[in-house]
């Protein structure tokens, strides 16, 4: 079994909001074609094709595609000092602290990874991600937000090619491990047995 990507979906399970109690949708992206599965607490409860027009919004995951920016162009650290301004801070760290990149992207701290606060330039981003043949969602900052809607299979598309992405792994083994989280891990439990895990969505 290849633990590693197993590892790579349940630290995505873990961006999208965990607080909700509908059922979990999840994607198993095959060789051939992607298949949608419904989870429950007792475990698969049905399994179809992943529909071309399926959407689901982009949620936390931006923040993802902002760290492999950082990480393939090789940006400087730039240190997100908490002073305690905002609610959102919770996130991040303790007013007088700051957080770091790695860091930020286990915890989920949006302010480290504003586009804004780490000048990245539109007409950049945007020319990173179209070299990449990236879909229009993805190449534009103005898209780039919790509440854009986007395919799936284009999410599924932009993540299996995401840049870093071994070093995004590895970082985020540190929210499977998380005991806060450890019920978005055990819903999964030893009922699902497959390879190349990719995406939850709802």
């Amino acid at each position: 079994m290849n633990w590693r990507r197993i590892v790579w979906l349940l630290a995505l399970v873990t961006l999208p909001t965990l607080a909700e109690e509908t059922p979990l949708q999840l994607v198993l992206r095959g060789a051939q074609h992607d298949q949608l599965y419904q989870l429950s607490s007792s475990g698969v409860t049905k399994v179809s094709a992943l529909p071309d027009s399926l959407t689901t919004p982009l949620g936390s995951l931006w923040k993802l595609y902002v760290y492999a920016w950082l990480e393939d162009t090789h940006q400087p650290e730039q240190p997100y000092q908490c002073r305690g301004n905002s609610p959102e801070e919770v996130y991040c760290c303790q007013a007088g602290e700051s957080i770091t990149r790695d860091t930020a992207l286990v915890r989920s701290c949006g302010l480290y990874f504003a586009p804004q606060r780490l000048h990245i330039g539109a007409d950049v981003w945007g020319q990173y991600w179209q070299q990449r043949q990236a879909p229009a969602w993805l190449a534009s900052l103005t898209t780039l937000k919790p509440e854009t809607s986007v395919t799936v299979k284009s999410l599924l598309d932009s993540l299996a090619t995401l840049p870093a992405q071994n070093k995004a792994q590895e970082v985020l083994l540190d929210v499977v491990l998380d005991e806060a989280k450890i019920g978005v891990a055990s819903m999964l439990g030893s009922r699902v047995r497959v390879k190349n895990l990719e995406l939850v969505c709802r």
